[in-house]
């Protein structure tokens, strides 16, 4: 989504918006060689003085200071200024979009903060050198997220958007807060966007990603130049208001980080901090399955329909399934999880509900089926908070037989 383009000013000197991200990087290289050729040049004469007029030692350049860090208080509390989205909501219409080349700063997000109609983004800011700081001027394009994808753009909206042809996003920057400055750049910076739609409707209900840049960066070419976030920052619209993903800011593979270490073979199961706002529930489970596997068939599984809610509606991560334990001992003997990390989900109204399996005739911790007898079985869901730690959330449990036959003769 490198494509995405923002840091609106007036009568702004603009790269073409059909220019992919490759031709970014491109420029930038080239751009970096010719801002390296004319530093050694400017170094060549300076020496070439210093040895005929004989500059004075203590007469050396030094580096500006740079701008103070901003802070997000003072930033939320500062009067937004307009956007004019207009190039977002009639693409090909005529209206420019405001770009910049090539880009030498990059802002990393680490925070968000979303309310109402308001998103606080706050992160580290940095600036290649010779460039400098003229104030932060964020800017950002929000699209819908892949449902099956969470970190990966809906399908139409990963290509250039402002263009004719293009989607019109869902939401748009209606007003932002603008920071002055000058000079060497800030090591941190916050971007406050309040965003809208293009009709002036409420917020549409919804997972999208959101892509800061902006510009007000004064560098040693002609033109103005640029800066862009490192990566996407994951928020939902709930009810038509901003919320952030509990545990992640961005995801780029469409999974974060989870501990599902009680839910590993010969593991004991059992429940994991307080849920954080899940509930788990179990329908159409099997209480009796045989160790004999049916003509055709790749082994025996026990079934179950395995339904979350949450108090909290939106993305988060979530993962659910069916174990089986030994009731002897209570470890996990069938259906375990060995991943490293959850996908995300969106959880509605009336939650999600999915047909679970877990089998007993093949995968199971022993690498055998298991023996006849009775086992544990629970419906479990986990889930990650905003601190990012894991929640294992169990059903009420129920039995399940497994019971031996003779194949048929």
């Amino acid at each position: 989504m490198r494509q995405h383009t923002g840091g609106l000013r007036a009568s702004p000197r603009s790269l073409s918006p059909t220019a992919t991200g490759h031709d970014h990087h491109r420029a930038s290289r080239s751009s970096g060689a010719r801002r390296l050729g004319r530093a050694l040049a400017a170094s060549a004469l300076l020496l070439t003085l210093a040895a005929c007029d004989g500059l004075p030692r203590d007469q050396e350049t030094t580096s500006a200071a740079p701008a103070p860090d901003t802070d997000p208080a003072e930033v939320e509390q500062s009067e937004p200024v307009p956007v004019d989205p207009s190039w977002l909501c009639s693409p090909g219409g005529g209206e420019e979009a405001p770009s910049y080349t090539p880009e030498p700063g990059v802002f990393n997000p680490e925070s968000v903060r979303a309310e109402g109609s308001t998103v606080t983004v706050a992160g580290g800011f940095a600036l290649e050198e010779g460039y400098e700081y003229g104030g932060f001027a964020p800017d950002a394009t929000i699209v819908p997220a892949d449902p099956a994808h969470r970190g990966a753009p809906s399908d139409g909206y990963d290509g250039t958007l402002g263009t004719e042809g293009a989607p019109a996003p869902p939401i748009v920057v209606r007003e932002r807060v603008e920071v002055p400055g000058e000079g060497a750049a800030p090591s941190t910076a916050t971007a406050q966007l309040t965003l809208g739609t293009c009709e002036d409707a409420p917020l549409p209900d919804g997972q999208y990603l959101l892509s800061l840049r902006g510009g007000r960066v004064d560098g040693p070419g002609p033109g103005e130049d640029g800066w862009s976030s490192s990566r996407d920052v994951m928020l939902d619209v709930v009810g038509g208001e901003l919320e952030t993903v509990p545990g992640a800011l961005e995801a780029a593979d469409g999974e974060v980080p989870a501990d599902l270490t009680p839910l590993t073979c010969r593991a004991p199961l059992e429940s994991v901090g307080d849920g954080d706002g899940l509930s788990v529930t179990v329908s159409r489970q099997e209480s009796s399955v045989s160790t004999l596997v049916p003509e055709e068939e790749v082994g025996v599984s026990v079934d179950a329909r395995v339904t979350v809610t949450s108090t909290d509606l939106g993305t988060r991560a979530l993962l659910q399934g069916v174990v089986l334990t030994n009731p002897s001992t209570g470890t996990v003997v069938a259906g375990a999880r060995n991943a490293q990390a959850v996908g995300l989900q969106w959880i509605g109204e009336e939650g999600v509900a999915t047909a679970e399996s877990t089998w007993t005739t093949r995968e199971t911790c022993t690498r055998v089926p298991l023996d006849p007898g009775d086992y544990t079985a629970h419906g479990f869901a986990v889930t990650v908070d905003d601190e990012g730690a894991t929640h294992v959330v169990l059903s009420d449990p129920w039995t399940v037989e497994v019971v031996e036959e003779d194949a048929p003769s």
